[in-house]
């Protein structure tokens, strides 16, 4: 699942200092007493009743009847246990859940990015799970190592995450093509070097238009991140007070970017070649006017529903100066428990049905066969027997996460597109615009920590 571009970070400052305002009125209302005849009667046995616990999600499209399954699985498995599970449209969906803790009628369970949760953890709207793990047996030695890292925040845990922050960085190709002018698909490019030798020779023009793009990288602030982290490029201090991105690296990555870009025409003809394809109705990479795509472990499911016979391979992403890592973590997605719900024993239950337990979360996951962040998950024969799995794998355990960038990161990769293009416009280098970036990192680092 791809990320989706949050609320601006000032804005959701403010929503969430009023969100916390809301929290603690609603934690501080005393509850009517009943009169003493009633109160008799309610201390009369009655049968148990199922609790209902309410879940907001965004696994839509062709997840929709994999999440139906997981929650009738999990309501068969607890009958104590009611779903209402609602399909959140992605617009507005920060606000929306702060909104709703707010004014004291949260879901019981929320889908959240990791990235997305320190806003609320300041405004007090999320429950801390590192104690009910701890309770349940649940350790971080069983996660891949970037993931546990990924998920830790101000000493506890916020969101129990069931997809990946690594392997967002494949590089998928079609083997037909690198035959076509020479190129060897068992040998694909693993320096940033042999990818722009490559895409010299697999992009193909048609008069001053490109009839065949060789390769689209990651765009924007997901491109930015994953880049410096394929150079091993510092971001920020390990107290996350400190901006590091303005560094020789950094520019090294946004120059590669650029070259990938000027190889192919330049900017104006790409974006006129990208104009004319669609992501959800002409995928060009699946329909052979493109060699390379670069994106995540999700892509598999996705070939395999949109385009089974597509002939590709996969491998990790080429990097520079014999860099370890070969992506960034980047929106890890879980499920977090929003303060103020009315069942929390209930709403824990179902957290970890839908993020840690096998007979739940890695089903979901494994008809995907989309990268689980626990290692047990991915060792179920479905995923070592997938002749892609190897690839994914050391993408996992080559992962960079730069941690210390999450309290800022929805307004930082604003600054990072908007650089970008300026790079590609000719309108600033690649020096000018890391520095400028590194300007607008450290400001709004000092805000963050400002206001805290």
């Amino acid at each position: 699942m791809r990320a989706q571009k949050g609320t601006s970070r000032r804005e959701f400052l403010r929503l969430s200092a009023v969100g916390a305002a809301g929290v603690m009125a609603a934690a501080c209302t005393v509850p009517a007493v009943a009169p003493a005849a009633e109160q008799e009667q309610a201390a009369a046995p009655a049968a148990a009743e199922a609790v209902t616990v309410r879940l907001w999600h965004h696994w839509g499209g062709d997840r929709v009847p994999l999440m139906d399954k997981m929650i009738a699985d999990f309501m068969a498995t607890n009958p104590d246990i009611m779903v209402e599970a609602t399909l959140q449209p992605w617009g507005q969906r920060l606000e929306k859940l702060l909104a709703s803790v707010s004014a004291g009628s949260p879901p019981d369970v929320t889908m959240l990015a990791e990235q997305d949760a320190p806003p609320f953890v300041r405004a007090n709207a999320l429950l801390p799970l590192a104690e009910r793990m701890a309770e349940a047996g649940i350790n971080l030695e069983e996660y891949y190592p970037p993931e546990a890292e990924g998920m830790q925040l101000e000493g506890d845990i916020w969101v129990l995450p069931n997809t990946v922050g690594g392997a967002q960085n494949i590089m998928f190709y079609i083997p037909e093509d690198f035959e076509e002018v020479g190129l060897d698909p068992e040998n694909p490019p693993q320096t940033w070097t042999e990818l722009l030798d490559a895409i010299q020779k697999l992009v193909v023009f048609d008069g001053d238009e490109i009839q065949r793009l060789a390769c689209t990288l990651y765009g924007g602030p997901d491109g930015f991140r994953h880049y410096m982290a394929c150079n091993d490029a510092p971001m920020v201090s390990d107290d996350g007070l400190t901006s590091l991105i303005d560094n020789e690296k950094t520019v090294e990555a946004v120059q590669f970017m650029y070259d990938v870009i000027d190889l192919q025409g330049g900017i104006e003809k790409v974006a006129a070649w990208q104009s004319t394809m669609s992501a959800f109705e002409t995928n060009p990479f699946f329909s052979g006017l493109q060699s390379i795509q670069f994106s995540g472990g999700w892509n598999y499911f996705y070939i395999k529903a949109a385009a089974p016979d597509l002939a590709y391979l996969s491998t990790i992403s080429p990097v520079n100066n014999d860099s370890p890592s070969t992506g960034s973590f980047n929106y890890s997605w879980g499920f977090a428990i929003p303060h103020g719900t009315k069942e929390p024993d209930a709403a824990w239950q179902l957290v970890k049905w839908l993020s840690y337990d096998l007979e739940g979360s890695c089903e979901f996951m494994k008809a995907q066969l989309q990268g689980h962040p626990l290692m047990a998950c991915t060792e179920q024969p479905e995923f070592r027997s997938a002749s892609f799995w190897p690839v994914v794998e050391e993408s996992l355990g080559r992962t960079k996460v730069y941690g210390g960038s999450f309290p800022v990161w929805n307004e930082l990769g604003d600054a990072m597109n908007t650089s970008l293009e300026e790079v590609y416009y000719h309108r600033k280098t690649p020096a000018e615009a890391v520095t400028e970036i590194g300007v607008q990192f450290q400001e709004l680092l000092d805000e963050w920590w400002a206001a805290a």
